[in-house]
């Protein structure tokens, strides 16, 4: 398995990933940027997308912005491949930028709290319909 930063020569295929896993049915997708081909691109060539390729396919793909000013980094969008979700490949492909505290939103009615719940995130705070995760 390799994880790494994103390469401009995987911007289609990060595109296609997120399109194939992320869906405005989603519940944890509230903003419509998630879904934004345009803002890929953009997270890949300022390296701010991590992936993760098994045998040539991407399996795994998150984006994240830095917060300098408040010391930590905001994980902003993931999907991992159903065949390999439940064996912790997002724990590891943070491992890439972890560095400082990572942060993640999560509306408050959405399932994807168990998630963070069972994978050992810690629950910050609750703002504005939100739950703030920290890993």
């Amino acid at each position: 398995m390799e994880i790494s930063l994103a390469k401009t020569t995987q911007i289609q295929s990060v595109i296609s990933f997120f399109g194939h896993y992320l869906s405005r049915d989603n519940p944890a997708i509230y903003s419509d940027e998630f879904l934004c081909p345009l803002g890929i691109k953009a997270a890949i060539l300022r390296k701010q997308i991590v992936v993760a390729i098994v045998d040539n396919q991407l399996i795994g793909a998150y984006r994240f912005y830095p917060k300098k000013t408040q010391g930590h980094i905001s994980l902003y969008q993931f999907a991992i491949s159903e065949k390999y979700r439940g064996q912790g490949l997002l724990k590891m492909m943070l491992q890439t930028v972890h560095e400082s505290p990572i942060t993640s939103l999560c509306p408050i009615d959405c399932n994807l709290n168990e998630y963070y719940r069972k994978s050992g995130w810690r629950l910050h705070e609750k703002t504005k319909g939100f739950y703030v995760w920290i890993f």
